[in-house]
């Protein structure tokens, strides 16, 4: 059964898939839970770890809003609602293998926007626990991993 998109191989017809399909990849990544392949395990928790920054920003509206704005992301409702759009979309694509290629990217987008609100509100400073964008550069560079395996798995 097709899902529609690139699978990398010639259709029943004999022509070859086209070059938006190709771009966008498999809906679902290829042996996306094989424990024989490590970046599974990488892609899963990189995923999983957006679930209490996601918490902490719906259980703190009031809190995230003055951080964004403090941040100068400007308008901070809606900054916040898109941090909390990315980070579920990232959270539920990543854990489930959907579309990786890109939503790991995008993981690693948000991670960009993070870092860059982290010096705008803390000043610049590498070590996580005085403040700094260790952990956010961490999970920005292995989102990157994530995401060029999954265009090396799904272009076999």
């Amino acid at each position: 059964m097709s899902t529609g998109l690139a699978n990398n191989s010639v259709s029943h017809a004999g022509h070859d898939t086209s070059p938006l399909a190709a771009l966008i990849g498999p809906a679902i990544l290829p042996d996306r839970f094989s424990p024989a392949l490590p970046m599974n395990m990488v892609r899963i928790l990189l995923g999983l770890f957006y679930t209490p920054h996601i918490y902490q920003k719906l259980s703190g509206i009031d809190a995230s809003l003055g951080f964004f704005a403090k941040a100068g992301l400007e308008p901070a409702p809606l900054f916040l609602g898109l941090a909390i759009l990315c980070e579920s979309l990232a959270l539920v694509t990543l854990v489930g293998g959907f579309f990786t290629r890109w939503t790991a990217l995008l993981s690693a987008g948000c991670m960009v926007v993070a870092a860059y609100a982290t010096f705008a509100t803390k000043g610049v400073n590498w070590y996580w626990a005085k403040g700094g964008v260790e952990y956010l550069v961490l999970w920005g560079l292995l989102s990157l991993a994530v995401s060029a395996d999954a265009w090396r798995r799904s272009s076999r």
